[in-house]
């Protein structure tokens, strides 16, 4: 029996300049709650009395779902490193060239609308299967490959399909990361990428923490 109230699967938020900005990866979407919606939202993460019909209306939001446990509903938090791969020599390989190709044709279709929370959720039970997360070293050095060998491949560099490839070829070898999903606003944007608790693995940080962090996954 439901006793509380939880993020629906595949959906974060972050508050942003004030504003309360969620990602639904299931209707592929970023939007923001404001007035009445935003009131009860804020009630419910409180822990504060809703009436039912504002607990309706947040419910067909499609934002929340019941839970058996009591409700905990925060903003996605992580802390976001200070490095990245820039000063990074990479070494790449026949292998990892083939690796990476096969990485990336996967990423292409995982990345899709009607494909992307799917993947999210596979993501996640792999990384619960493996459990704790990759060595600092092995993951900078698989990075570094990865990214050397990327210029070789004629899939257009994109944030998203660059982190969903490499976190697949990472998980194979049995290292955990995080795949993070930022925004900004004043204009809205929106990026991706993977990082350690050190490092970012794909892009910049300079880039990444240019983003506060919605959703993340590992």
């Amino acid at each position: 029996m439901a006793t509380g109230w939880k993020l629906a699967t595949g959906t974060g938020f972050c508050e942003v300049g004030g504003e309360l900005v969620f990602l639904d990866l299931a209707r592929d979407k970023y939007f923001s709650l404001r007035g009445a919606d935003r009131a009860a939202f804020d009630r419910l993460r409180a822990g504060e009395p809703n009436d039912s019909e504002a607990m309706m209306r947040l419910e067909r939001t499609g934002l929340i779902m019941p839970s058996r446990t009591s409700t905990s509903i925060g903003p996605t938090e992580i802390d976001v490193p200070e490095d990245d791969l820039m000063a990074t020599e990479g070494r790449t390989g026949l292998r990892m060239i083939a690796t990476a190709a096969c990485a990336l044709r996967w990423a292409r279709r995982a990345m899709r609308p009607e494909h992307i929370s799917a993947t999210v959720v596979r993501l996640s039970e792999r990384k619960r299967a493996v459990g704790v997360p990759g060595a600092e070293a092995a993951a900078v050095s698989v990075a570094a490959a990865y990214a050397a060998s990327r210029w070789l491949n004629p899939i257009p560099p994109r944030c998203l399909i660059d982190a969903l490839a490499l976190d697949h070829i990472l998980l194979a070898r049995g290292i955990v990361t995080s795949l993070v999903f930022g925004v900004r606003m004043s204009p809205f944007n929106a990026h991706c990428w993977l990082q350690t608790p050190e490092t970012i693995l794909t892009g910049s940080a300079a880039e990444a923490r240019n983003f506060t962090p919605i959703l993340v996954v590992g």
